[in-house]
């Protein structure tokens, strides 16, 4: 049986939420249970069993938050509310982000124990005789992802200790020595790369390729040529996705800034032109993929030199917003000289022609006579020619007399005799 509305009101997911989601804050979701009471209240579900109308039951009232909730009165408190919910017909069902559910006031204090006292609360939990085991392992889990974020040496030293732990759910412990090695390798780098080096050999299944990945994002946020120096040290049997996680990593202005410079030196000492080209475009990409604004800003201070601003200009079209197309398609136009344009103009068009083909249309109705136009409309009328050659043939017909109109019209023709 699902839990119905007013019981989810009362309910907060863990586990998932702290390891998957960027650590969601507990204040924001006390929040939300807040206003979802107060939406319950307006369809008339009421939360106090003393009123006759209510439809929920609810457990005892619970500690003041003066009053310090031990490890083992957490656990006893957890099984209280299992009975209860079990007694009230109710079944606690498990999805992909939501490990396990427990109620608002306990999860708050879970979260406010100490690294010492969460290390009790697994313990606690594993010896519980009166939880499921799915309950168990969720709320280990989510003891686990508070430890690794608040103190992820003392999670990883619990993992080396006590191996068998989460050792049913192979997801969950990749969450969770992912997590703690990020954090660890934000706030000391080399320690967590000595405890990796240390422990790779023994634990193989804590210490893998992806889990040395996630390492090296968080040493790049503060230091990328140190991320960068490592990848050849940490015994990959590939590098592109430690040297993709590094080029990606960077958020801010002054960190992508000091990301470029590290990948320059680094590729220049690389062999072959593609590895260079490869890396530079994922990293550009993922600054484009998150605004026209704020990546031509930066992109305007970063010093392309002009081969650079072609591999840049030349894969934007896998990584841009389609709502941004036309920006992108101005910005390439004027600062791409006219003969190093067209290949990237007519990539962005022709994506997004895919995406949006009447968007395309309405621009290009608009737009005024250029150069940039004419190289859009063979892009356009080259895309739309699979499924629409009549209308294709039309744009087709707007281009000025020349090679131009001719290899396009000879496009559409060519498409609708293979059909």
């Amino acid at each position: 049986m699902k839990i119905p509305l007013a019981l989810s009101a009362l309910i907060l997911a863990i586990g998932a939420s702290f390891c998957w989601s960027d650590y969601q804050r507990l204040a924001v979701v006390s929040k939300n249970h807040t206003q979802l009471v107060a939406e319950a209240a307006t369809l008339g579900i009421a939360l106090d069993p003393s009123r006759p109308t209510g439809v929920v039951r609810t457990t005892k009232h619970r500690r003041g938050d003066k009053q310090e909730l031990t490890p083992k009165a957490f656990v006893a408190e957890i099984v209280a509310f299992s009975k209860e919910m079990k007694a009230n017909g109710e079944t606690l069902e498990l999805g992909d982000n939501a490990i396990v559910f427990a109620p608002p006031d306990l999860l708050a204090k879970m979260k406010s124990m100490d690294a010492s006292q969460l290390k009790a609360l697994i313990a606690e939990l594993r010896s519980a005789k009166d939880l499921d085991g799915k309950s168990r392992e969720g709320l280990i889990y989510s003891a686990f992802c508070l430890l690794a974020e608040n103190q992820p040496q003392t999670a990883l030293a619990l993992f080396t200790d006590s191996p068998d732990l989460l050792k049913a759910n192979a997801w969950m412990k990749d969450q969770v020595v992912r997590t703690a090695l990020k954090k660890w390798a934000e706030q000391d780098p080399m320690a967590a790369v000595e405890w990796v080096r240390k422990n790779a050999e023994k634990f193989p299944d804590l210490i893998t390729a992806r889990s040395k990945v996630t390492m090296l994002k968080g040493i790049s946020t503060s230091d990328p040529r140190l991320a960068l120096k490592l990848v050849g040290e940490l015994g990959f049997d590939d590098t592109w996705p430690a040297l993709c996680g590094i080029a990606t990593t960077a958020k801010t202005p002054e960190n992508r800034t000091a990301t470029l410079s590290a990948l320059r030196d680094y590729l220049a000492a690389l062999p072959g032109d593609e590895s260079r080209k490869d890396l530079i475009s994922r990293f550009t990409g993922s600054v484009a993929g998150e605004g026209f604004t704020s990546a031509t800003q930066w992109f305007a201070g970063a010093g392309f030199t002009p081969a650079e601003l072609e591999i840049v200009t030349g894969t934007l079209f896998v990584y841009i917003k389609k709502e941004d197309s036309e920006q992108w398609i101005q910005w390439v136009s004027e600062n791409l000289p006219a003969g190093k344009s067209e290949y990237p103009i007519r990539r962005i068009v022709g994506r997004w022609a895919e995406t949006d083909y009447q968007a395309v249309g309405q621009w290009l109705s608009t737009a005024p006579a250029s150069p940039t136009k004419n190289v859009a409309i063979r892009s356009y009328a080259e895309a739309v020619s699979a499924y629409d050659p009549a209308t294709a043939t039309q744009w087709a017909m707007t281009l000025p007399p020349g090679p131009d109109r001719d290899a396009t019209l000879k496009h559409i023709q060519d498409h609708s005799l293979a059909k």
